[in-house]
């Protein structure tokens, strides 16, 4: 059975030393006797919600490798101590864990880190951005996941094209176009796309996939990523006006090319980093 990794205690008489990062923190202090042993100094919980705060900053310790999987998170009462939180907070943000898969809870042995390959897909927002950095190399896999998606959907939606899907795309062209309209309302254009092509398949299982990646690249960490990087979503409009001439005029196979096209671009302008190369953030480039 692992030891209970141990994040040492905030006590209030104390003065927390200044430090860019709570990390450090944790690197920087020496290791003392086990009657006052020390934690990772996590913050106090802003949120009005306090579990969802302490259940934030435990995930990111899990994604940051801080507890590897089979580490013993410390018990609810070190954690309230250090998060400043009574233990219902602590008992709730464990459950918070739990639901997303980051670890297993057993009566009378604690919350246990699970692989993170075992994770609820719920957590990969977060695995892409948290702490203020862009991770492009998780980036990276996600595209090779969700491009090929994006290219078998779009094959069947181009097949089975009507002429009123038209002007809904069209309609979503004009205002990812839009350089005078907010970043955020452009991305969701382009990322409604992906609905308009699913409901063009006429196939429910692609329509049930595209609304729950829509759903996910609605999360919050990926929106915060997006304006980190600030990729125009304007760059894809020249790919989308010779895919919509091409379905208009009832070409087919220069419409899946400029599809493609769209695929590569997305590719190219967000992963750009090798594989291996993580919490990059690229947001100046």
């Amino acid at each position: 059975m692992p030891p209970a990794t141990t994040v040492g205690v905030f006590r209030s008489d104390r003065k927390r030393p200044a430090v860019d990062n709570w990390l450090d923190h944790w690197i920087r202090r020496p290791i003392v006797t086990a009657a006052s042993r020390t934690v990772l100094p996590f913050q106090p919980p802003r949120r009005r919600r306090l579990h969802q705060d302490v259940a934030e900053q435990l995930r990111d310790a899990i994604l940051d490798g801080r507890f590897a999987p089979g580490d013993r998170l410390p018990p609810e009462r070190e954690l309230a101590e250090e998060f400043q939180v009574n233990r219902t907070s602590v008992r709730e943000a464990i459950k918070v864990l739990e639901g997303l898969g980051l670890v297993s809870v057993r009566q009378g042995d604690g919350a246990t880190v699970q692989p993170l390959i075992d994770a609820s897909f719920d957590v990969l927002p977060a695995m892409i951005f948290r702490g203020g950095r862009v991770d492009l190399a998780m980036l990276g896999e996600l595209n090779e996941v969700i491009g090929p998606l994006l290219l078998e959907m779009g094959r069947l939606a181009i097949e089975r094209c009507r002429p009123h899907d038209l002007d809904e795309l069209r309609r979503l062209r004009a205002i990812f176009a839009d350089a005078s309209r907010e970043h955020e309302e452009r991305a969701r254009a382009l990322h409604d796309v992906l609905v308009v092509l699913s409901d063009m398949t006429g196939n429910r299982v692609w329509q049930m996939l595209a609304r729950r990646t829509h759903a996910f690249l609605q999360a919050q960490p990926l929106r915060e990523a997006r304006g980190r990087m600030r990729r125009d979503p304007g760059r894809l409009a020249p790919a989308m006006d010779a895919a919509l001439a091409a379905l208009e005029h009832g070409r087919k196979k220069d419409a899946l090319a400029a599809l493609e096209q769209i695929i590569r671009t997305v590719g190219d302008t967000t992963v750009a980093a090798p594989r291996g190369r993580k919490n990059d953030d690229r947001s100046n480039a």
